[in-house]
């Protein structure tokens, strides 16, 4: 039985990514434990094996002493590898690259917080035999910030696309632009906004959609902006069907993201037949090849991404990574 502990995992990005291995665990009849997060709690209740408990230190040890001899191969989804040595393959799959990279924008307990986290995975690192990641650029800043060595990490892009997405991509596109992203920091939301006002201040008045909770203090600035005149419209949090609307309505995708481990946007965006204008970093790179690029720091710079790419003739964006899912499963059940 393959265990898979997905013990810090209850939000986002990371959330999306446990429920489509799971499922596929599920749908394909391969046993496995599952141990979530208590803040999961009856989300997982289809499986057969599926323990919910709270996410500490000193419960996880308890677990995995408790059980240890019960498990051919272990997956540790939540970013940290297992709290002690097993006699099974452990891998860790790593999705979180915030943990490794500061940004400046975060506040300093939640530096503090991720730099305790970062002790945790030192401390740790010699339980997992491999660090599975995303991106190769997730690869490279795991192995600078921990010093882990390339031979002990592995390529493993994987992600679910919508169902209806494809059909997005061979439809008619509109002349919008689109950030389907939450708001939170290092998302470069503060830049966007102030590339628009430039915009618009030179008489370039494209339409840009966001996706910004409605509760949150950035509406705050995208009204404003708004009764400036800035061709501005935020939706809120709303479902994927939506989604696939907005990015008809638009030509590209405006990506100014500070750091990501692999940008699930980027996928999306190009799997819907829209054009990819991002931040000139290795995480865009690693994941396509954009079709224009800006510095994500500088708003004036992505004025000039945005007055070039209507220009024309900019190159069609493109994928460079393919989802693995099925190679994931494989190294899982190799062990069995």
């Amino acid at each position: 039985m393959i265990l898979i502990d997905s013990l810090y995992i209850n939000n986002s990005g990371g959330l999306r990514l446990l429920e489509y291995l799971v499922k596929r665990l599920h749908e394909d009849r391969i046993a496995f434990f599952l141990l979530a997060d208590i803040r999961c709690l009856g989300k997982f209740d289809f499986c057969e094996d599926v323990k919910y408990m709270k996410a500490s230190l000193c419960g996880r040890k308890s677990f995995y002493k408790e059980r240890k001899g019960e498990f051919s191969s272990v997956l540790c989804f939540g970013n940290i590898p297992a709290p002690i040595k097993l006699d099974v393959p452990v891998y860790t799959y790593f999705h979180n690259i915030n943990l490794l990279t500061l940004s400046e924008a975060h506040s300093l307990k939640e530096k503090l917080v991720m730099w305790l986290k970062r002790e945790v995975f030192r401390h740790y690192k010699k339980n997992t035999d491999y660090w599975l990641v995303q991106t190769s650029n997730t690869q490279k800043e795991l192995c600078k910030h921990l010093g882990e060595s390339i031979e002990r990490t592995k390529l493993m892009p994987f992600y679910e696309l919508p169902s209806g997405l494809a059909s997005a991509k061979y439809s008619d596109h509109g002349v919008d632009y689109v950030y389907i992203s939450t708001y939170v920091p290092g998302k470069g939301h503060e830049e966007l906004l102030d590339a628009w006002f430039l915009l618009h201040q030179r008489g370039i008045n494209a339409k840009l959609h966001l996706t910004v909770p409605f509760d949150c203090l950035f509406v705050d600035k995208i009204k404003e902006a708004q009764r400036h005149g800035v061709n501005i419209e935020n939706h809120g949090i709303i479902p994927f069907e939506k989604v696939i609307i907005l990015y008809r309505q638009s030509r590209a995708l405006i990506y100014p993201s500070h750091n990501e481990s692999l940008g699930l946007g980027l996928v999306e965006a190009i799997e819907a037949g829209c054009d990819v204008i991002a931040s000139d970093l290795p995480f865009t790179h690693s994941v396509c090849t954009p079709s224009m690029v800006f510095d994500p720091y500088s708003p004036e710079t992505i004025v000039d991404a945005i007055i070039e790419y209507e220009r024309g003739g900019c190159q069609k964006s493109e994928l460079l990574i393919e989802n693995e899912i099925d190679k994931l499963v494989n190294l899982l059940m190799d062990n069995k």
